[in-house]
């Protein structure tokens, strides 16, 4: 699995957003990714996450500035995540999304760790030139939505990061493994 192609400039090609998260969109690089189920924030949480960013990133033209701005209201997210609102359906379909991020690691990304939580997943992977992050969210969660089988389950946003290094690698790594247990989840399985 590969992981020594961190950002470059030349392998940036836009930034696109759906208006709540804005997402780089880069060649060969390693993304953190995190969605949740649509019931796993409440809306004031949400609210005050976006309203919170907003405000601290007023004013800041520095883009590793904003890198650990955003770093830090994801910390904070996903803390709110681990508090374990909502359905949390993923622990009785856990195997079923476990199953599905692990479905193409190999041949449209290189998954290095991931975690699927009772409310939310985490996912690290390496993508290669031409693969579109935004299409393999997409293809997780529709194809787990729909085999739950409870209609839309899932939240549209969802939030990632690229990697920027071998320290932030093996940092992000550790995190996505050490969430159950962060989460006192004693014994949780669905951690890779």
């Amino acid at each position: 699995m590969r992981h020594d192609n961190f950002i470059h400039p030349d392998r940036f090609t836009a930034i696109r957003s759906r208006g709540f998260l804005p997402h780089w969109i880069v060649n060969e690089a390693v993304y953190f990714v995190t969605f949740s189920l649509k019931d796993a924030l409440p809306a004031h949480v949400i609210r005050e996450l976006f309203e919170e960013r907003q405000r601290l990133q007023r004013g800041v033209t520095d883009s590793t500035r904003r890198a650990h701005l955003d770093r830090a209201l994801q910390l904070r997210a996903d803390s709110e995540l681990d508090a374990g609102r909502g359905s949390c359906v993923l622990a009785q379909h856990a195997n079923l999304v476990a199953d599905a991020l692990k479905h193409f690691d190999g041949t449209r990304y290189d998954l290095h760790a991931w975690c699927v939580m009772p409310n939310h997943v985490h996912a690290m992977f390496y993508v290669e030139r031409g693969e579109d992050v935004a299409a393999i969210l997409h293809s997780w969660k529709s194809y787990t939505a729909h085999r739950i089988g409870l209609g839309p389950i899932w939240q549209r946003e969802y939030f990632d990061r690229i990697v920027r290094g071998d320290r932030e690698f093996e940092t992000t790594r550790g995190y996505v493994r050490a969430n159950p247990e962060k989460a006192r989840l004693v014994d949780w399985p669905w951690v890779g």
